[in-house]
């Protein structure tokens, strides 16, 4: 147990535990409507969040290999949403749900579009889900999901509880150690949903399915009426020379690039990728059309906010602070494929990264897990302290700079004579 929740803290994957339930005999194919039904199996773990503009909350299981829906009515928009900055977060959950601290796992976190409460979905004891809500004023209350009455759409190929990752010791020049062995210990099927957007009446929902072609997107109707489609998705990855059809997207966010409704992708070591959402039909096999490759890490969050005045995109990553990624730039941008693209081995150190239109870095003091827009001038980040390891919950500006926390860095600024006219 502990050993995974290492691993789950490291890569972002935040499984709260190994106890992925057996699967259910398969059911029709991917094209086959599945049906949802307000009797299906309750949730059985609290990952991916987001939000429909009405007020709807999807929340992904991995174990279930299921999408819940659950209707959240808040009422009247809040006007408070700048005043949010808890710190400690996770022991303020552990207090509400009158378990340790060192068994809450937060593993995801979505706005309600109107009134601005923060939800985050949480695991904790011996794997429990939970949904907490956040006020504007910083008030923590968890979510009855006893009395709720969700309707479920479920994964139809997601893979089995017995199906693991590959164990990657000895892979790269580096001693070995005991906890390079965990992602073997780690059942694929964490990875069935990674993030969901709703956009244009319908959820998008990436991840992996069973197929050797894994890396996969869902498109689900809602209400959940048996309507969906699954495409597979083939990206070039630049610093890794190859095409990949394996790892999936990892946060996703949409605009208008070139005229067309687009998907806009961010993946591991970490290729910016444009996929027209005209061509996601169900069967389909795609390739993404690779514009960027941000340097490294893994995306955890790819928020759309506007950014003096224009649309770009709050990207946040584990290996790295955030960018903002103005979306003009991902209009008319070029496509990199193995004849254009930089070679010379296998590596994002070389110096042509970061790589095509992929914005600039922030002074983000700490490093973000989860990234929201809270409404039209701040973002919502939990986020980890560097000074104090502390795990906060903050309001950020977005104008005129996403800058957090500037008070735990020292300048020049900060010395008498240092400041404005000299002061």
């Amino acid at each position: 147990m502990k050993k995974l929740n290492l691993l789950a803290t490291a890569s972002g994957l935040m499984i709260a535990t190994l106890a992925f339930a057996p699967v259910a005999a398969q059911a029709a194919p991917v094209s086959a409507p599945v049906e949802s039904s307000r009797a299906a199996a309750k949730l059985q773990y609290a990952g991916a969040l987001t939000f429909s503009p009405d007020g709807v909350l999807f929340v992904g299981d991995n174990i279930s290999g299921a999408v819940f829906a659950y209707q959240m009515s808040e009422g009247a928009a809040s006007t408070k949403a700048a005043a949010l900055d808890i710190e400690g977060v996770d022991d303020r959950i552990a207090t509400l749900l009158k378990t340790p601290k060192s068994s809450v796992h937060i593993n995801g976190m979505a706005v309600h579009p109107t009134s601005h409460d923060v939800y985050l979905s949480v695991s904790f004891g011996a794997g429990s889900p939970a949904l907490v809500k956040v006020s504007p004023s910083g008030v923590l209350t968890q979510v009855n999901l006893a009395h709720a009455k969700p309707t479920s759409w479920v994964i139809s190929d997601a893979p089995t509880s017995d199906e693991h990752f590959r164990d990657r010791a000895g892979d790269l020049p580096l001693p070995t150690a005991a906890r390079d062995h965990l992602k073997a210990m780690t059942p694929m099927r964490s990875m069935t949903i990674v993030d969901m957007k709703f956009h244009n009446g319908e959820l998008f929902v990436a991840g992996i399915s069973n197929e050797e072609f894994s890396s996969t997107l869902r498109r689900v109707s809602y209400p959940f009426d048996g309507h969906s489609s699954s495409t597979a998705v083939r990206i070039y990855h630049v610093a890794h020379e190859r095409y990949e059809t394996r790892a999936p997207i990892r946060a996703m966010a949409f605009a208008t690039i070139d005229g067309q409704d687009t998907l806009i992708a961010a993946y591991t070591c970490s290729p910016l990728v444009l996929i027209p959402t005209a061509d996601l039909k169900d069967g389909a096999k795609v390739t993404g059309r690779t514009v960027g490759d941000m340097g490294n890490g893994q995306p955890l969050s790819l928020v759309s906010v506007s950014f003096h005045g224009e649309p770009s995109l709050f990207v946040t990553n584990v290996g790295h602070g955030p960018r903002m990624i103005p979306i003009s730039g991902l209009q008319k941008a070029l496509a990199y494929l193995p004849e254009n693209s930089p070679h010379g081995g296998v590596g994002d150190w070389r110096p042509e990264y970061p790589l095509g239109p992929v914005g600039k870095s922030l002074m983000f003091i700490g490093s973000s897990l989860f990234a929201d827009k809270l409404d039209d001038n701040y973002l919502v980040s939990v986020t980890r302290d560097a000074p104090t390891g502390s795990l906060n919950l903050q309001a950020v500006l977005t104008f005129p700079l996403p800058i957090n926390n500037l008070g735990e860095v020292w300048a020049e600024q900060d010395f008498k004579g240092g400041g404005p006219a000299g002061k």
